[in-house]
């Protein structure tokens, strides 16, 4: 069963991060936080009201709904946004994947040891924890020393073309600049932690229960 509990938590967790992200990546409100926050209204020379507008086209855009405006992005950029729009696609799907994975393996584990299946979890999640918790750090500490580096190495692992490669007088790049990047990243790793938190305390709880049942 340790194979089995290490797996499914580790796919536990996978969700829980992929979630994290796609959540982030497709909600208005989130980018107008973080924007209001960075002055980029001011910086980018687009009103409140029309970065507003823009952060709304592009975030039912990255969901599969609506188009761009030809009048605001150039065709590179709409180009662009295909490509991300086809990752979240992605994402969609291998979410829908990684809960299927999840769902069979909480069956397995739960069939097999009923309520001790909580403790035997909790064993597997803590070295699938530590397991992605590693990578985490790694990438974390990459982009501490230099996220620029690593923000160019994950769009040449994501996309198979340069058009990422915009100018700065883009509206995209207008919209979303390099430190606007910065604290999404630091959002999606504040849900994914308090996620892995509210998960670990429900387990904690569940397990305990288990053991007044004995």
């Amino acid at each position: 069963m340790k194979p089995l509990s290490f797996f499914t938590a580790l796919f536990v967790c996978l969700a829980l991060l992929l979630a994290s992200l796609y959540t982030v990546a497709i909600d208005p409100r989130t980018y107008a936080r973080q924007q209001a926050r960075l002055n980029v209204a001011e910086r980018s020379g687009f009103s409140q009201e029309e970065l507003l507008a823009l952060d709304t086209a592009v975030a039912r855009y990255m969901r599969g709904a609506g188009t761009l405006d030809e009048a605001v992005f150039s065709p590179r950029e709409i180009a662009h946004m295909r490509d991300v729009r086809a990752l979240m696609a992605l994402c969609e799907r291998v979410l829908a994947l990684l809960a299927a994975l999840d769902a069979l393996g909480l069956a397995l584990v739960f069939g097999r040891l009923r309520l001790k299946g909580f403790r035997a979890l909790l064993r597997g999640g803590r070295w699938a924890l530590l397991a992605l918790v590693a990578c985490v750090a790694i990438l974390a500490a990459w982009a501490f020393i230099d996220f620029t580096g690593l923000f160019t190495a994950f769009h040449q692992l994501l996309f198979t073309n340069d058009l990422w490669l915009l100018s700065a007088s883009s509206t995209l790049i207008r919209m979303f600049p390099e430190d606007f990047f910065r604290a999404m990243a630091a959002e999606i790793a504040l849900r994914f932690a308090l996620s892995l938190l509210a998960l670990a305390a429900m387990g904690k709880g569940m397990s305990r229960y288990a053991d007044t049942r004995r």
